[in-house]
């Protein structure tokens, strides 16, 4: 498991102040979508209506409503993370956070690589603050996706009850994301673990982000795992109490 080290005050001001401008320029594409979405809506259903008959057209039309309507999930939970964690923490369902975040994961995911997700929906909740989950999957997911280099690459997000061995440990929900990409050598994780306990830096780039989402996993009681080898990708695994085990650190 990783370890934990806390940050400086200007650091973590300057860490504030770069996800402050990532949200508001989120903001800022998300409405200009949802500007562009409303006539392309609005023509097409008068379209299919006036198509009445044809069905071959009022087919193509559908499905242009629901790209639509697919396209403003997207841009609702644009909104959501460009509001930023309010720090509010509730039992939650992990598995529904990963559904939820689906269209932005879908988005963040290259061509060339498949989105798999299997959730276990006997899973217990957690205690956690939802928003900052779902930056934690976007950004293990966006990694992922970096990592993959050839076609029929394959991003797995995995939400999974874990019972302790002895079965006297507290209870966890792991969240797990998966990718079969180049992966990274023993020497790679290890500096890249070690930059988890050093001071961040706005120069970093993937790094900081796996930094952040460290931190954030730990603020939230959890533990975080990293796997990899070269050409056999990369596995994050993330353990979470269960909200009924044992509460979260307080960040």
């Amino acid at each position: 498991m990783i370890g934990y080290a806390s940050t400086t005050e200007n650091d973590n001001a300057e860490r504030l102040q770069r996800f402050a401008s990532i949200g508001e320029f989120a903001a800022g594409v998300a409405n200009d979508l949802r500007a562009l979405l409303a006539p392309i809506d609005e023509h097409a259903l008068a379209l299919h209506g006036e198509a009445c008959g044809n069905e071959a057209t009022q087919a193509r039309l559908q499905k242009i409503l629901d790209t639509v309507e697919l396209a403003r999930n997207l841009v609702h939970q644009m909104l959501i993370f460009s509001h930023g964690s309010t720090g509010e923490r509730r039992s939650l369902s992990l598995g529904k956070v990963v559904r939820e975040a689906l269209p932005l994961m879908r988005a963040a995911v290259a061509n060339t690589a498949m989105l798999r997700i299997a959730v276990d929906t006997n899973a217990p909740q957690v205690l956690a603050d939802p928003v900052a989950i779902q930056r934690i999957l976007l950004n293990l997911v966006l990694n992922a996706s970096r990592a993959i280099r050839r076609p029929h690459g394959v991003i797995e997000v995995g939400v999974a009850g874990m019972k302790p061995a002895d079965e006297r440990g507290p209870q966890v929900v792991r969240l797990t994301v998966a990718d079969n990409g180049i992966g990274m050598d023993i020497a790679t994780v290890g500096d890249l673990k070690q930059r988890f306990i050093e001071p961040p830096s706005l120069a970093e780039g993937t790094e900081l982000g796996l930094r952040t989402v460290h931190q954030t996993v730990y603020a939230h009681g959890g533990r975080l795992q990293l796997d990899s080898e070269p050409g056999g990708g990369t596995t994050v695994r993330i353990d979470l109490p269960a909200a009924s085990q044992q509460p979260a650190r307080l960040a």
